[in-house]
């Protein structure tokens, strides 16, 4: 009799089938067969041990899973490499009764590796799937506790809070206060064109570092100078490395700024090419490859004829890199295009030339900086400039891909401006030369930019807030889910709500889970969970016992925007029930049948007006 995998997807089942033959049957758990329950919290103190239901589809799935493990010999879970994996392995293990059955660990979806997993089967890690249990659990606290009363205090009741969604709305509302508070500062230099060269005023020896030169007439008399000493020569030669390989932020940023997905979308493509077999695992913060990987990358770099490194290049991934053993790349190097469609093409071919170019060699630049000092002062100064000079002279890496796909098209620009070649001429300390002419440069300076979805999720990482696995559901949700976020203008720019603003401005300053450090402290205790540093039921317990009393606070100080006449809940509006009718206000306190209180209002400009002599039910 064949044995049975449980894998997550049937996609991904079936390249598996087709790679171990028939000895094998391989099946899907279509993701959780279990989670808590939909209406009600579904865990309580003091053990918070949680209350498991199967999922829309997860006693059909279990049913279909059971039939055919009851014709095979052994039943082996192979659910992803994240914390999330580990849990439906083990939520597997549960429902299905196996006895300390094999669980698969395996990067990428080729014969070599599925083998060498199959040969070296693991045990589920429990401590993972209580680190994952952790989680769950803290964000159903959080979020039925704190969501129906902020909803009722800012009479909005689709409004919620979220351990990390809600972080995600207040780095972009942050960066909107700081957007608004900015003042522009209008400021000017010089620039001095010799022949086919140019040479800028360095304003800083006035202004200091973070100065800005804002008197124009001056700037002005600079621009005019025609005469300068050069006081210093230098040659030298710069270097420009290559990106590191892809983890999944940097890929989802790939994918917005070079292919215009969003971040979602992005793993969507990329879940797609692994269950193909074409890539790695996608849901990393490592940057390592393996010593296969890289013997392959340099195999092929020689054979094509592209400049590699003799010793390998590496990165040290993040401290609290966790979710999988090596950054996302090509299954096959020398595989130069898959995919079933446009779009997997496309990411298919930003990782493949990621990949190959992080082990070629630097690029190369010549670089020649003349410092030159105004003949006269002006107004008592004496003046300084700076030419610099940069011309590549060794490809490297530049030779299969010019640019990082992971970075802003406008940042992209600006950099290849730098590099830009302004051919400064050989020139000897002392020299006198003559300008052809100068020019007034007149800037202002700007605001912080606001996010994209790839900035942003950069910025999640960056503060350790959320995992590679939940970037982009993150930001999806809080722009298309819960409205919080908006995108507008040609590039996609990330702006708050009036919905967004509102709900960060009621939890900000009563609510720690809404502070940066406390996403990234508590990341670090679910690690903490994961190696035996603490423990599950210590960490949901600090969390709820410090969130009762941040609650306790909120209730004693915040009053009810609009309390209920008859009970002192709060009010609710309503949507109007039909296309002609008015919205209608309805109290937080309302129960179908016998039980709650029915009090229910006209709506007056956005406010309770007249009551109504007839229930409405809410």
């Amino acid at each position: 009799m064949p044995k049975l995998i449980v894998v997550e997807s049937p996609s991904k089942g079936k390249t598996i089938e087709n790679y171990l033959g028939s000895d094998y049957r391989v099946t899907a758990s279509l993701g959780h067969i279990r989670d808590l329950p939909e209406n009600r919290m579904g865990v309580s103190a003091p053990d918070f041990k949680p209350e498991y239901v199967y999922t829309d589809r997860g006693a059909e799935v279990v049913s279909r899973i059971k039939r055919l493990a009851s014709e095979c010999d052994e039943v082996i879970l192979a659910s992803d490499l994240d914390r999330e994996g580990e849990s439906i392995a083990w939520h597997l293990q549960q429902v299905l009764g196996l006895k300390q059955p094999k669980r698969l660990m395996y990067n990428e979806i080729t014969p070599k590796a599925l083998k060498a997993a199959l040969a070296n089967p693991q045990s589920i890690d429990v401590k993972r799937v209580a680190a994952q249990e952790a989680r769950r659990v803290a964000d159903r606290i959080i979020g039925y506790k704190v969501s129906p009363l902020v909803a009722e205090y800012l009479s909005d009741r689709t409004i919620s809070a979220g351990r990390v969604q809600s972080i995600a709305v207040r780095l972009v509302t942050d960066r909107e206060g700081e957007i608004n508070a900015f003042n522009v500062v209008e400021h000017f230099t010089a620039l001095i064109n010799f022949e086919g060269w140019a040479a800028t005023w360095k304003t800083a020896e006035l202004v200091g570092k973070d100065g800005y030169w804002t008197d124009k007439e001056f700037a002005a008399q600079v621009a005019a100078i025609t005469d300068f000493k050069v006081t210093d020569f230098k040659e030298s030669e710069t270097k420009s490395s290559p990106s590191a390989p892809f983890t999944t932020s940097d890929l989802q940023s790939a994918g917005v700024n070079s292919l215009g997905f969003t971040t979602k979308y992005t793993m969507e493509v990329a879940q797609k090419l692994y269950e193909q077999g074409a890539i790695t695992y996608m849901r990393t913060d490592s940057t390592h490859l393996s010593d296969d990987a890289l013997a392959d990358i340099s195999q092929w770099c020689k054979a094509n004829g592209l400049p590699v490194l003799d010793k390998p290049r590496t990165w040290t991934s993040k401290a609290d890199a966790q979710e999988a053993h090596e950054a996302i790349r090509p299954a096959h190097i020398d595989t130069t295009d898959a995919g079933e469609n446009e779009d997997q093409r496309k990411l298919y071919k930003l990782i493949w030339l990621r990949t190959v170019a992080c082990q070629m060699e630097e690029a190369r630049f010549a670089v020649r900086t003349a410092t030159l000092q105004a003949a006269s002062p002006v107004d008592g100064a004496m003046l300084t400039f700076e030419a610099r000079g940069k011309t590549l002279v060794h490809k490297g890496w530049k030779s299969l891909t010019p640019v990082d796909s992971a970075q802003d098209p406008d940042d992209a620009a600006e950099l290849e401006a730098q590099d830009a070649d302004n051919p400064v001429p050989l020139l000897n300390v002392d020299d006198s030369i003559k300008a052809a002419g100068g020019k007034l440069i007149a800037s202002k300076t700007k605001p912080p930019g606001r996010y994209t979805e790839a900035s942003l999720t950069k910025e999640m990482e960056k503060r350790g807030v959320g995992r590679p696995s939940t970037f982009g559901s993150i930001v999806d949700e809080v722009i298309n889910g819960k409205q919080y976020v908006e995108k507008f203008g040609k590039k996609n720019q990330l702006r708050p709500t009036f919905r967004g603003t509102r709900l960060i401005k009621a939890l900000v300053g009563r609510f720690s889970f809404v502070e940066f450090n406390f996403t990234k402290i508590m990341e670090d205790q679910l690690s903490g969970i994961e190696s035996g540093k603490t423990t599950y039921p210590k960490l949901v317990g600090l969390i709820n016992d410090r969130l009762d009393n941040e609650i306790a606070a909120f209730k004693a100080a915040q009053p009810i925007q609009h309390p209920c006449p008859s009970c002192g809940r709060g009010l609710f509006l309503n949507p109007a029930k039909k296309k002609d009718g008015s919205p209608w206000w309805g109290c937080a306190g309302y129960e179908k049948g016998e039980g709650g209180c029915k009090y229910t209002a006209q709506d007056d400009d956005g406010k309770p007006g007249k009551p109504n002599k007839v229930s409405q039910e809410a």
